[in-house]
């Protein structure tokens, strides 16, 4: 199937029983880049019938690049379900762009639950306001939608501005100083010299 450029897929949800389906797989790939896991799909089943679905999974391959198999979650517009949502960090702190700081960003979703219709595309972090180093935000900080419920823990950090790592180069001592043998010489521990030896076994 994936040679012919099909994919196959499942779409299951609340008290939907569970149908095995075959995609375009370029179509899904299209359509997914626009809708990634958060927002709702017109699935059209036999060519009629169109459901409001979510990307739940997607199997990969590791010698194969683009999904292998896809799962969809047929959803109810009237029940409330759980999601996670991507974290965007936008904007740019002044420690970070004078080069003194990094972004430190612990988690990148946040779990939530509202209705289908109500869920965010993302929540978008705006790290401009941080303009100390040490200066954070957490999960309480986020700006909320109406009809959503974060259900992380409120003090779950999302955002950090800390000390820029530094990667420190120790020089290379020259051979004699550091104790190395000479090219072409193995001194194991405790073993005489070659030349010492030599004189042992004479004797």
């Amino acid at each position: 199937m994936l040679r012919e450029g099909k994919l196959p897929a499942i779409v299951y949800g609340h008290n939907t029983e569970a149908t095995p389906l075959t995609l375009d797989r370029l179509e899904f790939q299209r359509v997914f880049v626009k809708s990634g896991r958060t927002q709702l799909i017109d699935l059209v089943l036999d060519g009629a019938r169109t459901e409001k679905v979510l990307v739940r999974e997607i199997q990969t391959h590791p010698r194969r690049l683009g999904p292998i198999h896809v799962d969809f979650y047929q959803v109810n517009l009237q029940e409330k379900i759980e999601v996670e949502v991507p974290v965007h960090v936008v904007g740019e702190s002044a420690p970070v762009k004078q080069g003194d700081a990094d972004v430190l960003q612990p988690i990148h979703t946040i779990r939530v639950e509202c209705l289908p219709s109500d869920i965010p595309e993302a929540f978008e972090v705006d790290i401009s306001p941080l303009e100390e180093i040490e200066a954070e935000l957490r999960v309480s900080d986020l700006k909320i939608p109406s009809g959503v419920t974060v259900l992380d823990d409120p003090e779950e950090l999302v955002v950090k501005i800390v000390h820029k790592r530094e990667m420190k180069v120790e020089e290379e001592l020259p051979a004699a100083e550091a104790g190395v043998p000479a090219e072409g010489e193995v001194a194991a521990e405790g073993e005489a010299p070659a030349g010492q030896e030599a004189a042992e076994t004479e004797e």
